[in-house]
């Protein structure tokens, strides 16, 4: 997400790899610095003084979805040569999409060819990762998940509408961002005719639901929930006491099935989706917000500081 309106709902129905780290130099667990990393930031939305809020914070490492590289090369360069204070980055650059109003930081692709120059452009600029968008068809998806593992490159996906979760990790998506989006809503993309959120909850609650938590477990993919996040848009100032009250409850859906993707052994990756000034995800404290969130949800407080450091590390030094 890049702003309030990709939150919504209503919008849906509405590398990261062992290349990280810009000249396609290998990372290993050692290579990393160990402490709490953010794996949902979009830093060059905010500005430079997200690096130090970061570092306040005691966060040691980003993954960034959806920046402008230049300017993330140059910050990580600097940091690197202790002209700056700053966490670890590696990221993704602009992000792949398909057409929409806001195109800052996204490259639009609209056939096979332009996504495949999309996934080699950012590839030859040294990105960590590729991340995709909800715009981008079901169909140009996959030629840039196949693409990117050609060169080396994992993916993340805020799953396009049309692409259910499990066959985006049948298909070998890097992790699913947004337990919302992602993962609440893709009964929907799968075809299933529902018009509330509750109903969408009440099917990953059945015995339907239980069999692709199952199916999507044995792929290895990473979830990230980014609940602080929703819980901000939830709380935003101007909704009616009906929506928030709504909102609230499908926050608390999105409890239930972290605790339930995270017993079936996906791992939960922390990130707080942080963007734009005018909104209230903060840089450094929504994390912890959203370490505190998975705790609520049911992880232990190991587990909900392992989702926001041991976790992406591992992540990172995975290949596609």
């Amino acid at each position: 997400m890049t702003n309030r309106s990709t939150l919504a709902l209503t919008a849906v129905s509405m590398a990261l790899t062992a290349c990280a780290l810009g000249g396609g130099q290998q990372n290993s667990t050692a290579d990393l610095p160990q402490g709490l990393w953010d794996a949902h930031t979009h830093l060059t939305w905010w500005g430079p003084d997200a690096l130090d809020s970061l570092t306040k914070y005691g966060i040691v490492g980003v993954r960034d979805l959806g920046s402008d590289a230049y300017t993330l090369a140059k910050w990580r360069d600097e940091i690197a040569a202790g002209k700056r204070r700053g966490p670890r980055i590696l990221y993704a650059g602009g992000q792949i999409d398909g057409p929409k109003e806001s195109t800052q930081w996204r490259t639009i692709v609209t056939n096979e060819a332009q996504a495949r120059r999309a996934v080699d452009s950012l590839a030859d600029l040294g990105v960590s990762f590729i991340k995709v968008h909800n715009k981008l068809s079901p169909a140009l998806f996959f030629v840039v998940l196949r693409h990117a593992k050609t060169r080396g490159l994992r993916v993340a996906a805020h799953l396009p509408e049309g692409v259910p979760a499990w066959v985006a990790a049948d298909s070998g998506v890097g992790s699913l961002e947004h337990m919302a989006e992602s993962i609440l809503m893709s009964p929907v993309y799968a075809g299933h005719k529902m018009t509330a959120m509750k109903e969408t909850a009440d099917w990953w609650f059945s015995a339907a639901g239980d069999s692709m938590i199952a199916r999507i477990a044995r792929t290895g993919v990473a979830v990230t929930p980014t609940l602080a996040a929703y819980q901000e848009f939830a709380r935003e100032k101007g909704a009616s006491e009906q929506v928030h009250a709504g909102r609230m409850r499908t926050l608390g859906y999105q409890k239930q099935l972290v605790l339930r993707f995270h017993r079936a052994g996906i791992p939960i990756l922390a990130g707080s989706d942080f963007a734009d000034k005018d909104w209230t995800v903060r840089p450094g404290s929504s994390l912890l917000e959203e370490i505190r969130l998975l705790q609520e949800a049911g992880l232990t407080p190991a587990e909900a500081r392992a989702a926001a450091s041991t976790n992406i590390v591992r992540w990172i030094t995975q290949k596609p």
